[in-house]
């Protein structure tokens, strides 16, 4: 008689979307970015980081 118990099913964890920012930036260093009524600035620094601003 087997009296383990039956394997759970395994599903892939949801993963966010992933964009590159050579998709998202195109030839620009920024974008703005609309959250409801609200923009924001999405920008590539010198120091080629990003930044998010109001």
């Amino acid at each position: 008689m087997d009296d383990s118990a039956p394997t759970p099913e395994v599903r892939p964890v949801d993963r966010p979307r992933v964009v590159r920012t050579e998709e998202l930036f195109g030839t620009r260093g920024e974008v703005i970015v609309k959250h409801g009524r609200e923009e924001y600035r999405l920008r590539i620094t010198r120091a080629d980081k990003l930044l998010l601003t109001k």
